[in-house]
């Protein structure tokens, strides 16, 4: 299976999610390692999009994901079963406890959850502790930038 995101060149192949453990994000705690990636380049490149402040930040690119075609591998997070305010903007660290304890368990290598952004799309929450990481594959299959006309808002 294919999962897509956008990623500064630097860190685009860091298996060791370094930036997101430094960080945290709405998914996991800071000290956590996870990979996000979206199921579509279209939600991948909008999921960045609202993380970026301006055109000309640091150089960007497409990074494919491939996973194992193993559905055992996976969680599937239906709405109804998220806790109460996970698409909110500040939730009160209800996704990221929720994200956490998932990632912690390491029973699955990811799991599918719905966009903040788009409800109907999906995004991945990757474990990079999960013994099936290693079978995961990263690869930049090219330069990305922003249309200008995004900015303009």
């Amino acid at each position: 299976m294919r999962a897509w995101r956008i990623a500064i060149e630097k860190a685009a192949l860091d298996r060791n999610c370094e930036g997101a453990r430094a960080s945290g994000g709405h998914w996991h705690s800071e000290g956590q390692p996870a990979l996000y990636a979206a199921m579509t380049v279209e939600l991948a490149v909008l999921e960045k999009f609202v993380h970026t402040e301006e055109v000309d930040e640091e150089r960007l690119v497409l990074v494919a994901i491939d996973l194992p075609d193993d559905p055992g591998l996976c969680l599937d997070v239906p709405r109804e079963d998220l806790p109460e305010g996970w698409d909110k903007l500040d939730d009160g660290g209800s996704a990221t406890a929720f994200g956490t304890a998932f990632l912690k368990k390491r029973e699955y290598l990811y799991m599918r959850v719905p966009s903040v952004i788009v409800g109907e799309g999906v995004n991945l929450v990757i474990n990079p502790a999960h013994h099936a990481y290693e079978q995961v594959e990263l690869s930049v299959t090219r330069t990305f930038s922003f249309d200008p006309r995004m900015f303009k808002r």
